[in-house]
């Protein structure tokens, strides 16, 4: 098991939430359900990130915070899974998004940090970036369900701030959420198309039918493990290490 070093760490940015809600497509999409496959049946947690900009006079936090609601307002429609919940088909005993327009995640917050107060850290593992992009909304009554995604707009003092996206690995793999990327950042200028008409049929990805299994399948084996009153589960040693990055910078030449 691997541990982050110590050092470099800044576990609390002082986050202050000012803002958290549901956003929702602009105009009206079709009610419909969407197959998974059985890789997704299996991949249901979230998975967060942030991406870090530096002050632009152009593009204050206020003005990124309302461009970005109105991009996702927008693509919201072309992906209105995202807009989705999950749901079992009993009748399949499978897992499904409902497109139902229940909405996505939105929050904005506030840092008393600035990007230069994080230094060098900006680039390595923090488990205070956490903070900016939240997982949940807690502000929701228990009886709705929580969005699939959260997008979080966090300004720092210096005027920077920070771009969160919590996504539940159901909707996205890493090539799908670099072209959901492109057409937010397409929908938040006027009257510009998609970047990429997003493929969002899942069907083919679905296994054969019948099975054809062609090589072994180690990680469906089923072991005899001990169950009922008195069985004690089994343990793992597990070796903690420091956890090995490397940090590299793309430019455009």
């Amino acid at each position: 098991m691997a541990a982050l070093s110590p050092v470099p760490s800044m576990e609390d940015l002082n986050i202050m939430f000012q803002e958290s809600s549901l956003i929702f497509p602009y105009k009206e999409t079709p009610k419909k359900s969407i197959f998974l496959s059985n890789i997704d049946q299996i991949l249901n947690y979230n998975i967060p990130t942030a991406h870090f900009f530096k002050a632009n006079p152009d593009f204050p936090p206020e003005t990124v915070a309302e461009r970005l609601r109105t991009a996702l307002e927008k693509v919201l429609v072309p992906y209105d899974f995202m807009a989705g919940r999950l749901k079992l088909n009993r009748e399949l005993g499978r897992l499904e998004m409902d497109c139902n327009a229940a909405g996505a995640g939105f929050v904005v917050a506030k840092s008393d940090v600035s990007l230069d107060e994080i230094g060098e850290n900006l680039v390595c593992p923090n488990l205070g970036y956490r903070q900016l992009a939240v997982q949940r909304l807690d502000n929701l009554p228990p009886e709705v369900d929580q969005p699939l995604c959260v997008f979080q707009v966090t300004s720092f003092k210096c005027g920077g701030f920070a771009i969160g996206m919590s996504t539940n690995h159901i909707l996205f793999d890493g090539l799908g959420a670099k072209v959901f990327l492109l057409n937010l950042a397409s929908q938040s200028f006027e009257n510009k198309p998609l970047a990429i008409v997003p493929y969002n049929d899942r069907r083919i990805l679905a296994a054969r039918s019948p099975p054809h299994v062609s090589f072994p399948h180690p990680e469906f084996l089923k072991f005899d493990l001990p169950v009922g009153p008195g069985s004690n589960p089994p343990k793992f040693d597990c070796i903690i290490e420091e956890l090995d990055f490397k940090i590299f910078k793309l430019n455009t030449t």
